[in-house]
């Protein structure tokens, strides 16, 4: 087996690479590239190419000939996405469009890691939509998402590649990037207990719900993908996540209940996320049908270790 996972240097990105080079046969191949250098990782193989190098893209793809593709690199946080629309729109829908050219002369099965935001608008009528509920995206990663999905049913359809598209709920853990609202509030208070900011943690929008998923069941639910991909019909669509809706005011409570420091809430205007849906979850249950999979790690668990995370990263 050959696996192939772009956004190698993402957060998902490397947690899987590492989980293939645990859980895949002794004689797999595993291709890890990323637009910067990334530090080695044993057992893997790591380029640098940008994806908007299409020659380049194609012929790293073609030398390797993979026989399964993680399709990973995109810009993951809604809020930077709104920040720079036109490069979004680049990184996102032409780094896909240029990997499907490739991989359609391939013969491998490609995944790509989408999003819930997808759903958009649909979310005030359905919180908690399925994968039957149409997509009306209302924010510039939702929109860059859902064209991805266009462009990779259509090119790689006529080349007879199959793909399937896994809609993510919103993944947290160690080592997150504190442009999302659990990482923050963990980095701010693991800063005010060492001192080193005021005993003020700034929030967006706290009456906001999301499903909240832990990096590892992520992982954990693209390597079910590659044990049971011949039992998915191609094109399949699911949505992944724990199917439960956690206020972000619920996140922050769990914080102060695992440090003694006392803070006060400072709201910020503009960390809320550029869109006026507040209840934003899917229902999981076609994928765990499908996989047997099932999220493992709750979410008090996940909060715990960002903040452990982010005290010695402080420290």
């Amino acid at each position: 087996m050959r696996v192939l996972v772009t956004g190698a240097g993402d957060f998902l990105g490397r947690r899987l690479l590492a989980a293939l080079r645990r859980n895949l046969p002794p004689a797999s191949r595993i291709l890890g590239i990323d637009r910067r250098p990334q530090p080695p990782l044993d057992g893997v193989t790591l380029l640098d190419v940008d994806p908007f190098d299409a020659d380049r893209l194609t012929a790293a793809v073609i030398d390797f000939d993979p026989t399964f593709v993680f399709h990973l690199a995109a810009l993951a946080s809604v809020a930077r996405s709104s920040e720079t629309p036109a490069y979004a729109w680049r990184a996102d829908l032409l780094g896909t469009l240029n990997l499907a050219e490739a991989v359609a002369r391939t013969r491998a099965t490609l995944v790509f890691l989408s999003s819930t935001v997808v759903y958009g608008e649909a979310f005030r009528g359905t919180p908690r939509p399925d994968e039957s509920v149409t997509p009306r995206p209302d924010t510039i990663s939702g929109r860059t998402k859902n064209a991805c999905e266009y462009i990779l049913r259509d090119v790689l359809a006529t080349a007879g590649v199959k793909h399937l598209v896994l809609r993510a709920a919103n993944y947290i853990g160690p080592g997150q990037s504190e442009t999302f609202v659990a990482a923050s509030f963990a980095g701010q208070i693991a800063r005010i207990e060492r001192g080193l900011a005021p005993p003020n943690v700034a929030v967006g929008d706290l009456a906001a719900a999301r499903d909240f998923i832990d990096v590892s069941d992520m992982t954990a639910a693209c390597l079910r993908v590659l044990d049971r991909v011949g039992e998915l019909r191609d094109g399949s669509i699911f949505n992944v996540g724990t199917g439960v809706l956690t206020p972000v005011s619920a996140i922050l409570d769990a914080f102060r209940g695992l440090t003694e420091i006392r803070f006060t809430v400072d709201v910020a205007p503009d960390r809320a996320r550029p869109t006026g849906v507040r209840s934003q979850g899917c229902d999981p249950s076609a994928f765990m049908a499908a996989t047997e999979w099932i999220p493992a790690i709750p979410l008090a668990r996940s909060l715990q270790a960002m903040l452990d995370a982010a005290r010695l990263r402080v420290g």
